[in-house]
């Protein structure tokens, strides 16, 4: 107590005193003498890692969502006529002849979704998985068969074919 009127009184004197000065404690003192390395993978050049997020989603999330063909000359083939053309909206996945709804999936990471479906299509119902990876330009797509482990690449057709 003593020590701050003392330190108040030679405030008002326009006088500095060293005890007046704040003192650190050993946790500052410590901080301030060992700096913080930031691994290059985390630095502001370095591109961002993708993050696993294991979201549960029922639907598409919004920059999956579109019509994807194999070429871009496909773009405009309806999907339910072309092998070549998906379309992904909300819930629904439409291929050739058969479509899917999506009844569980889960956001990998921000480029990649696994999902479970039930199908319909030529008189026939089934179950499948499949999972789908975007490019890092969000331009491409890589949908892979849950249960042959086949792959098929698409590119992201004009908004205005979105169905």
């Amino acid at each position: 107590m003593t020590a701050r009127l003392i330190c108040v009184g030679a405030s008002l004197l326009g006088v500095m005193v060293g005890s007046c000065l704040p003192v650190a404690s050993e946790q500052q003192a410590e901080a301030k003498t060992d700096p913080v390395t930031v691994p290059a993978s985390q630095s502001p050049a370095a591109p961002v890692a993708e993050v696993p997020l294991e979201i549960a989603i029922n639907q598409f999330p919004s920059g999956f969502q579109g019509r994807w063909a194999k070429t871009a000359a496909d773009c405009p083939i309806d999907p339910e006529h072309s092998e070549n053309v998906v379309s992904l909206q909300g819930r629904l996945l439409k291929f050739h002849e058969s479509a899917g709804t999506m009844t569980a999936g889960k956001r990998m990471t921000s480029k990649t979704i696994q999902a479970e479906f039930d199908f319909v299509g030529e008189g026939e119902k089934w179950t499948k998985s499949i999972g789908f990876e975007m490019s890092e330009n969000r331009e491409k797509l890589t949908r892979t068969d849950g249960e042959s482990g086949m792959t098929y690449h698409y590119v992201r057709c004009p908004k205005l074919m979105a169905g």
